[in-house]
């Protein structure tokens, strides 16, 4: 083993985004959005905000219906909806896209 490596026995956390690193400045709000297609209408917003050190904000429809969730609120609707969702049938193909945040 090298200096570089880790035991094999040490715990991996594989991440769900990159960590920040602690040599930049603090990282400026992020932005992940997709539009959901509406039968009737034209298709719907979903717009969640991500800022360091403050609460999570959740926007549908350009902003009509909002709230604010704490990261702890947000994992357990994110729990709870993933289910909800999964027992309707299959996703739909739109959905099958990777979002890249964006900082506006």
């Amino acid at each position: 083993m090298t200096d570089h490596e880790l035991p094999e026995s040490a715990p991996v956390r594989m991440p769900y985004a990159n960590e920040p690193d602690e040599t930049t400045a603090p990282e400026p709000r992020r932005f992940y959005r997709l539009r959901a297609p509406h039968v009737d209408k034209a298709s719907v917003p979903v717009t969640v905000r991500v800022t360091p050190d403050a609460d999570l904000y959740v926007a549908v429809g350009s902003g009509r219906r909002r709230m604010y969730l704490t990261p702890s609120e947000a994992w357990a609707l994110w729990r709870c909806l993933s289910e909800a969702v999964a027992s309707t049938g299959e996703p739909p193909d739109w959905i099958r896209v990777h979002i890249t945040p964006t900082h506006r």
